[in-house]
């Protein structure tokens, strides 16, 4: 078990991400911030959403 740097949040690391938006912001978490590791399935969703929504380097 692991503790979200962002909301504090207890949460498995191992979890699967089935939500895109999970996904989404695991990739960012990865590429941009390199925190990846250190982030709960709930806050990668919504650095997901927000960057499907406001980061058009992301599509074209």
């Amino acid at each position: 078990m692991k503790t979200c740097t962002i909301c504090g949040k207890i949460y498995d690391p191992d979890a699967p991400l089935d939500n895109p938006s999970e996904q989404a912001g695991l990739y960012m978490a990865r590429e941009l911030y390199d925190d990846a590791d250190q982030l709960c399935p709930q806050c990668l969703a919504n650095r997901g959403t927000l960057g499907m929504m406001y980061c058009t380097e992301f599509y074209g």
